[in-house]
């Protein structure tokens, strides 16, 4: 068993001890450092007034230590021992010489380093000035917190909170996701929501090569999708009055089989949404952005939760006025949402519609009558109500 002399090194009180430093952030990396022949620097500080015998033995001396990448700093910290039992705690560093057999003993200090936040100079000016600076409340701290240290679930939530939110900044109206972005200053109808932010120009690119099976649909096909449940019954009664004009039936088709992907995703239930590809027909740009827009990540699968639900609706509901010129007979549908009717009046009316109902003349009826049902409407007018923007912003 190998043996040393001890032998103890007074400390000289005009130059700095020697110290042990301890890295919170981890550990240095001796071999990486030398291979990319970086050097980490460290700096000693104390007061230099020895006359004020106050200083002279204030235990306030600061470390510095400094690389390429960051700056750490620390005060002398000797544990929570040395703060109780000041007078009984001491350290001491040995550094054993293997030619000697000597280990030469000093008194030394433990040092915990920090990463040093660098902040901006010219915010200086701000941080002195108390009466410019912003006065956060605690959801905004609570925000900015997260921001800069939260988990990645919990940003994503924060993220889709403030996209659900409107805020009016100067005279302008920030809109965000719960209805699609819309223009409260249209003039006319087609005008208000813009169709490019419902299906995207690459996703119709996509939809004009495979709505080919709509394109050329005839009678025939509907009764037996029909008979098969493939599709929605409001895709089947619009498939079943196409327009004869090649470019009118162009875009009406790739409008209804963008409006069934929306729906399938609509319905799709917690176990579809644990499967691998729970949309497995809908091309890849166009189900990553569906996902995106209406759904979460969760672990290895997704979830819809209701907010996005709700929002996944409004762009349904959008789109349908889109196909039926902006006045909406909604009770199909209402029956392949399989929502109750005073729920998709509210997302209706939240999406700037006009919600009515057409009754019965009135008079009596005579034998053999049939009775017509009752049609419900929902039409998108313009000018918009004045306190539309209010309304949405309060969904």
């Amino acid at each position: 068993m190998a043996t040393a002399t001890l032998e103890y090194v007074p400390s000289d009180t005009s130059s700095a001890k020697p110290f042990v430093v301890h890295f919170t952030n981890g550990n240095l990396n001796h071999s990486l450092n030398k291979k990319l022949n970086k050097k980490i620097k460290f700096a000693y500080y104390q007061w230099a007034d020895h006359e004020d015998v106050r200083k002279k033995h204030r235990k306030t001396l600061l470390y510095v230590c400094m690389c390429s990448r960051m700056t750490m700093k620390s005060r002398i910290n000797n544990g929570i021992v040395s703060i109780l039992f000041p007078k009984i705690v001491w350290y001491v560093l040995g550094v054993y010489n293997s030619t000697t057999k000597v280990m030469k003993m000093y008194d030394t200090e433990i040092v915990t380093l920090q990463p040093k936040v660098l902040v901006d100079a010219s915010l200086n000016s701000v941080e002195e000035d108390q009466e410019s600076k912003p006065v956060l409340s605690f959801t905004e701290k609570n925000n900015l917190l997260t921001e800069a240290f939260g988990s990645d679930k919990r940003k994503r939530a924060l993220a889709s909170r403030l996209k659900n939110k409107v805020d009016k900044v100067d005279g302008v109206t920030e809109q965000y996701s719960y209805i699609p972005p819309f223009n409260a200053d249209a003039t006319t109808a087609a005008e208000v929501y813009v169709f490019d932010e419902i299906i995207t120009p690459i996703e119709f690119d996509i939809l004009q090569k495979t709505s080919l099976e709509f394109q050329n649909t005839n009678s025939e096909k509907v009764k037996e999708w029909r008979a098969q449940h493939r599709f929605p019954e409001y895709i089947l009664q619009h498939l079943e009055v196409m327009p004869v004009n090649p470019t009118k039936r162009l875009h009406q088709s790739c409008c209804l089989l963008y409006l069934s992907y929306m729906m399938k995703l609509y319905h799709l239930t917690y176990k579809d949404l644990k499967r691998k590809d729970p949309l497995i027909e809908v091309p890849d740009v166009i189900k990553n952005r569906l996902f995106s827009l209406f759904s979460i990540e969760k672990g290895k699968s997704r979830a819809i939760p209701r907010r996005l639900k709700d929002k996944l609706v409004s762009y349904i509901l959008v789109l349908a006025l889109i196909i039926d010129d902006y006045s909406l007979e909604y009770s199909v549908i209402l029956k392949d949402l399989g929502m109750a009717a005073s729920r998709l009046k509210f997302h209706l009316k939240a999406i700037g519609c006009v919600v009515n109902s057409t009754r019965r003349l009135p008079g009596k009826r005579k034998a053999g009558d049939v009775l017509e049902p009752q049609r419900q409407m929902a039409s998108l007018q313009v000018p918009l109500p004045p306190d539309f923007v209010m309304k949405v912003a309060r969904q």
